[in-house]
């Protein structure tokens, strides 16, 4: 059903891709990318300002997702921005009625108000108040950026809450080969988290 109004903001949708990150790195999937952030990473490599973005409706974005999901992989990685501060029950029914599994990409801070079938949490301590203090303490995976400010103590809290797979991804900053390099010596200290790269920037993809 579509909305009174056109609510969503949308820097983008593209597709056909490859999931880059995480437990489902390499898979084909389509992208729906948010716009605006509750945080502001120096770091971050994904423009999320409301400039140049859209807004659509429910059954606009649908629309769009299939199109590009030419190979009908159906999935699709929802992110931002961050994607909570937008998603709801009427997107999310929309979507997943479509055939589409859901993967969420979120920063842990903001509740989702409607379900996703793969749930990725990617806290960013450096940039919000309390270092573990996220609203989302659990779900499919944790996937945590690595640079100088991330340490034992860090892999230590996040692995204690209740996460199913826990990655650590070094950022990929103009020193990026110093945190790769602390990346993969936090992870050989703890066995339970695993190494993570942006394998799509490697493979120049979208």
């Amino acid at each position: 059903m579509t909305g009174v109004m056109s609510r969503y903001v949308v820097k983008e949708l593209f597709g056909p891709t490859l999931q880059g990150e995480g437990a489902h790195a390499g898979r084909p999937c389509v992208f729906l990318r948010f716009a605006v952030c509750n945080l502001a990473c120096t770091w971050c490599d994904t423009d999320f300002a409301p400039e140049g973005a859209v807004r659509l409706e429910d059954d606009a974005i649908v629309a769009r997702l299939c199109e590009l999901d030419l190979h009908r992989a159906r999935m699709v990685v929802v992110t931002g921005g961050e994607p909570a501060l937008q998603w709801d029950r009427q997107l999310a029914e929309a979507i997943r009625g479509a055939g589409f599994r859901v993967h969420m990409e979120t920063n842990g801070t903001r509740a989702l108000a409607a379900p996703v079938d793969w749930l990725t949490v990617s806290p960013k301590p450096q940039f919000h108040e309390g270092r573990f203090d996220l609203v989302l303490r659990s779900g499919d995976e944790l996937k945590l950026v690595v640079d100088d400010t991330v340490d034992d103590a860090a892999f230590e809290g996040y692995q204690s809450l209740e996460f199913r797979s826990l990655f650590a991804q070094p950022c990929m900053d103009a020193r990026y080969q110093e945190h790769l390099k602390r990346t993969v010596d936090l992870v050989a200290r703890h066995p339970r988290w695993r190494l993570s790269l942006q394998l799509h920037k490697i493979l120049g993809l979208p």
